[in-house]
């Protein structure tokens, strides 16, 4: 018995040791070509091998291409699928589909965008699809070529990928590249990127950009960040003033701000297209106010424009992701605006959290200059009185998110207590927003290969008095702590007389945990998350 055992997990260690991708690129080549008067081609050549079922029945099965058919044309060069046994299977005429691209889907005035959705016939285990298809600009649509390539596939390995860029000789080409050191070799107006043996991204969650080991490249012929993000301050000059309904009671900058945002985020809808899909263009405030919808772009530039009709200092600013040296209107991260020292997110109501993750992203506005934020800590208490009986927990709370979410919110209620026979169990809540528990870290790999991106730094003390009316506590003293490089947590439960006190607080130094200090990072919420430490036990 011993013995199958052992040879059983001998398998499992050896599958996992040898274990392949779902798939196989034998080659990715992506090449763009910029002619003198300012037209763009792209040409895209995929091959790949398919290792697993979950390869064609679930990744990599279609290819799905979006473009603007207005300036823009597709053709496939090539599609076919070469079986194991070398049969060829060439692509019907009917698995060439073209959609409405889901991000369009609830905004008329981009209907007219077009997905092509490839579908790969002939697929079985060992087969090998082929797949080339051309993407044909307009001259003058753009005023730049910019590319924003990752050069990594979730689910697999690639042997080769090439980015080819072809310009016109004497066109200045700038480029960066994160998490890679390869270099282009350059012939006349030909540069060519080769990147070998890429294994599959992972896809670790929380990684931050430029630190999860998948090659990140911006190129582009702008002079410099001010001409590439130009179109967006094209701006018209007719009045726009915000629902009188959401103005009731904004009695000062502060309240006029924050309920313009509350406009844009609640009272409008959001539409997931990005600017280069539309010759970087966007629509203006009114259309924007007409439609009831609009892009992210959109929305911040009409945030800012209604923000200024109320006398407000306002402007439309960007982030970009800091590893990035190289930075485009293809590669911005977050559209917002800046008013009195405030960055209002378009996204939710608040001030963006990206004010607070300077490690990881920098801002900028459109005329392409840096603004430097000096985020204050983020400081979270909570303090608690909660009389707890035989049935029921009656619980008064303060808690402060600062700079967050403003201090001072309070809530009272009662809570049921969970009865096992003559012993109850009463579990500590957690404050309403901003808390380390709403980042719902609870399920961490114990491992990790990419750096680990939290929200913010923070420091945040929790304070629980527990009165016992009528029971006993049987909750036993804990003394629980841990301190090292990344941070510190801090559990204490002390019986006194009548009553149970309860001291938590965690301290997280750093918003980008490097992959070498994740383990210390893993403990430290091991023991905040730990559930023993979160309840009362008490007897009737």
């Amino acid at each position: 018995m011993k013995r199958n055992i052992i040879f059983a997990l001998a398998i499992m260690f050896a599958i996992q040791l040898f274990a392949v991708a779902d798939g196989t690129y034998k080659k990715i080549i992506d090449e763009y070509t910029l002619t003198a008067d300012g037209g763009i081609t792209q040409k895209v050549t995929k091959v790949l091998r398919h290792n697993t079922h979950h390869s064609f029945f679930t990744l990599f099965g279609e290819t799905f291409v979006v473009y603007n058919p207005e300036y823009q044309k597709i053709k496939i060069d090539t599609s076919y699928t070469v079986q194991k046994d070398g049969t060829i299977i060439k692509t019907p005429e009917n698995a060439f589909n073209y959609v409405l691209p889901s991000i369009a889907a609830k905004a008329p005035d981009y209907n007219k965008l077009t997905e092509l959705v490839v579908t790969h016939t002939g697929l079985e285990l060992g087969a090998t699809s082929y797949l080339q298809y051309t993407v044909t600009t307009e001259p003058g649509v753009y005023n730049s070529l910019d590319i924003d390539e990752i050069i990594g596939v979730a689910g697999a390995d690639i042997d080769k990928y090439q980015v080819i860029v072809n310009v016109p000789e004497g066109t200045e080409l700038r480029w960066s590249l994160t998490d890679s050191k390869v270099k282009p070799t350059v012939k006349g107006g030909r540069y060519t990127w080769t990147f070998s043996g890429v294994k599959s991204a992972k896809g670790e969650e929380n990684t931050p950009y430029g630190y999860g080991g998948v090659p990140h490249l911006s190129i582009t012929t702008s002079q410099s960040l001010a001409d590439n993000l130009m179109p967006l301050t094209i701006e018209t000059r007719d009045l726009r003033r915000a629902p009188r309904e959401y103005m009731q009671g904004a009695t000062d900058d502060l309240k006029r701000a924050e309920a313009i945002q509350k406009y844009i985020v609640n009272g409008l809808g959001t539409c997931k297209v990005q600017p280069f899909l539309t010759a970087n263009s966007v629509r203006q405030c009114g259309r924007v106010m007409e439609t009831a919808y609009g892009t992210e772009a959109e929305k911040a530039l009409a945030m800012a424009k209604l923000m200024r009709a109320e006398g407000l200092d306002a402007q439309v600013v960007v982030a970009f992701p800091a590893a990035q040296e190289v930075k485009t209107i293809r590669n911005i991260v977050e559209y917002m605006v800046l008013c009195g020292g405030r960055l209002y997110s378009v996204r939710t109501l608040g001030e963006s959290l990206i004010k607070w993750r300077t490690s990881q992203y920098s801002i900028f506005d459109l005329a392409g200059n840096e603004i430097e934020m000096q985020p204050t800590d983020t400081e979270i208490t909570l303090t608690g009185k909660v009389t707890l009986s035989a049935t029921k927990a009656v619980q008064d709370y303060k808690f402060d998110v600062t700079p967050l979410r403003g201090n001072g919110n309070t809530f009272s209620e009662e809570s049921k207590v969970a009865e096992n026979g003559e012993y109850i169990t009463y579990t500590l809540p957690s404050p309403a927003t901003g808390c380390v528990d709403r980042w719902s870290f609870i399920r961490l790999n114990k491992e990790r290969t990419a750096a680990f991106a939290i929200p913010y730094k923070v420091n945040e003390k929790n304070e629980y008095t527990i009165a016992l009316d009528g029971v006993t506590s049987v909750t036993k003293n804990v003394s629980k702590s841990i301190k090292n490089s990344v941070g510190s947590v801090n559990i204490s439960i002390v019986n006194e007389s009548g009553k149970i006190v309860i001291k938590r607080s965690i301290a997280l130094n750093m918003d980008i945990i490097p992959a070498g200090k994740y383990k210390e990072f893993y403990e430290i919420m091991r023991l905040w998350n730990n559930p023993a430490y979160r309840k009362v036990v008490a007897k009737k």
